[in-house]
C-alpha cells in the first residue's frame, strides 16, 4: 500500500479525509493524517469549534492554515484549494467533497447517526466509535455493502489489531483458541464511579484538564464495560464467543497467559475453543503482574501438526509447557496513530481493517447498585450500570437491555445489584441508535 499512497502524492490526488470528533483519539488522527502519505485532512468537525481548532494547533502549531465555515459550498471551495475546513456542522463534514469519514465522537447514538448518513451519502467510513459498532455494526456493514462503500473499524484500536492477528492465524492454517487484549481490571472495579476513575489511573486533576480526558470514559475502561464492548466487536468480526458471560478476565503476564488460555482438559481455564478473552495486568490485590499485556493484543493458536508446533517453538513463539499452544501477540496498540492504514485500505483496496460479519455478541447492562423506580441511568462508564459481554442469542432469549441504550433510560421496575436489566425494567428515550437497532431486528438489511 505504501507505493500506492506515495503515488497519490506524486499525482496530486490525495485521499480527502473528514474527522468528526476531536477527543484524544481524534486529535491523534489529526496529527497523523497530516503527516501520512497519500492523504489530506480536509475537514475537522466538532460541536465545540474551539476544540476542533485546538486539535489543529496541537498537531501543527499556530501557523496551520484553515478556514471556519458552516456553509457546504464554501467548504467544498476551500477543500478544492487544499485548505482545511473546520466546522461545527456535521452535515457539512459528511456532505463535503471528501472520500472518507472518520467517526470519532465516542457516542453510540451520535456516532451511529453520523455513520448512517455518511454511508447514505456514498462515503467510506472508518469507525472509532466501537460503542456504535457493538450495537448496530452488522446493520451498518450490510448497508455499506449495498451502497458500495467500505465500513471499517479503525486500525490502531484494539479490535482492529486483534482482527489482524486473527486473520494472520487463519490465513496460515492455524486454529485460534482465544483472541483478545490486555487491560487493567479487577472485579471490584465493576462498581467504580467516574469521580474516582482518573485517580485510579494515577492521573491528577491538572493533567486531566490539560489532556481533556473524560472521567466517564476512563471509568468505562476500569469497570469492564469498554473491554466488553471491544470484545463484542471482535466476536462479531470473527465469530469467536465469550467462554462464559462476562469472560474470565484472568490476571496474567505474557509468560503466564499461554498456560491459562488453553482448554480445561489441557490445564487451562477455557471450557471451549474459539473464544474472546481479556487479560488483566493487575492482581486482585492491586499489584502489577510481571511482563504485562496491558496495551497489547494477542491470539492463542494451535495446529494438528507436531512438526509445525516444534517450528513455532524453534523460532521464538511463546509455547505452553505441553508444546501444544502458542501465543502470538503485539505488545501495544497506537490508537489514532495507525488510522491511516484503515483509510488507505478502504480507498485503495475497497477493504476494511475489521468489520462485523454477524451478530454474535451483545453487551448487556448490569446494575452497579440496587436500582429503584424513577432512577435515571447514566450509560457507559456511569455510576448506575456496567456492561457484560454475553452471546447474542442469550441476550435475545432473556430480553436483556444493551448497555448502549442505557443513557437517560428511566427505571420503571426495581433491579437488584448485579442483576441484568431487561427492556421491561426501563423506559427508553427516543434515540437514533435505538430506532436503527429495531430496524436491524425487523429487516434483512
Amino acid at each position: 500500500m505504501r507505493d500506492k499512497l506515495f503515488a497519490l502524492d506524486e499525482n496530486n490526488t490525495p485521499i480527502c479525509v473528514a474527522i468528526i470528533g476531536c477527543g484524544r483519539f481524534g486529535s491523534m488522527m489529526v496529527s497523523q493524517i497530516m503527516r501520512a502519505p497519500g492523504m489530506r485532512l480536509s475537514v475537522i468537525c466538532d460541536i465545540d469549534i474551539e476544540k476542533a481548532k485546538a486539535s489543529l494547533v496541537l498537531s501543527s502549531g499556530d501557523s496551520v492554515d484553515f478556514v471556519t465555515t458552516t456553509t457546504l459550498s464554501k467548504a467544498n471551495h476551500e477543500i478544492e484549494n487544499g485548505r482545511i475546513v473546520v466546522t461545527e456542522d456535521v452535515d457539512v463534514a459528511i456532505q463535503s467533497n471528501v472520500d472518507v469519514i472518520v467517526e470519532a465522537t465516542g457516542n453510540p447514538d451520535v456516532g451511529s447517526r453520523n455513520i448512517f448518513n455518511s454511508i447514505i451519502h456514498g462515503r467510506h467510513v472508518v469507525n472509532v466509535t466501537v460503542e456504535a459498532d457493538a450495537l448496530v455494526g452488522p446493520f451498518l456493514k450490510k448497508l455499506a455493502d449495498k451502497v458500495g462503500v467500505v465500513y471499517s473499524l479503525v486500525y490502531g484500536d484494539q479490535p482492529g489489531n486483534i482482527e489482524e492477528l486473527y486473520d494472520w492465524a487463519l490465513s496460515n492454517g492455524f486454529e485460534v483458541i482465544a483472541a483478545g487484549k490486555g487491560t487493567r481490571y479487577i472485579p471490584e472495579f465493576r462498581k467504580g464511579n467516574y469521580e474516582q476513575a482518573l485517580s485510579r489511573y494515577g492521573i491528577d486533576n491538572d493533567e486531566s484538564s490539560a489532556s481533556d480526558l473524560n472521567p466517564q470514559m476512563y471509568n468505562s475502561f476500569q469497570d469492564g464495560t469498554k473491554s466488553a464492548i471491544e470484545m463484542c466487536a471482535v466476536s462479531n468480526m470473527t465469530g469467536l464467543i465469550p467462554d462464559i458471560p462476562g469472560m474470565h478476565q484472568p490476571s496474567a503476564g505474557i509468560d503466564e497467559m499461554i498456560q491459562i488460555l488453553r482448554p480445561v482438559e489441557d490445564g487451562g481455564i477455557l471450557k471451549q475453543r474459539g473464544v474472546v478473552e481479556v487479560v488483566s495486568c493487575i492482581r486482585s490485590d492491586g499489584s502489577d503482574v510481571p511482563n504485562p499485556m496491558r496495551w497489547g493484543v494477542y491470539v492463542v493458536i494451535t495446529t494438528d501438526s507436531d512438526y509445525l508446533l516444534s517450528c513455532l517453538s524453534d523460532y521464538g513463539v511463546i509455547m505452553d509447557d505441553m508444546g501444544k499452544y502458542g501465543l502470538m501477540y503485539r505488545p501495544y496498540h497506537l490508537v489514532g496513530m495507525e488510522a491511516p492504514i484503515s483509510i488507505g485500505k478502504a480507498v485503495i483496496y475497497g477493504e476494511s481493517t475489521g468489520a462485523p460479519i454477524m451478530s454474535i455478541g451483545e453487551v448487556v447492562a448490569k446494575a452497579k447498585r440496587n436500582l429503584q423506580v424513577g432512577d435515571l441511568l447514566d450509560g457507559e462508564g456511569g455510576n448506575s450500570v456496567f456492561g457484560e459481554l454475553v452471546e447474542k442469542k442469550h441476550s435475545v432469549n432473556n430480553c436483556f437491555l444493551p448497555i448502549g441504550l442505557t443513557d437517560k433510560a428511566r427505571v420503571i421496575r426495581s433491579v437488584d445489584e448485579d442483576s441484568s436489566l431487561t427492556y421491561d425494567d426501563v423506559t427508553l428515550p427516543e434515540t437514533f441508535v435505538g430506532n436503527l437497532l429495531r430496524l436491524h431486528t425487523d429487516t434483512s438489511i
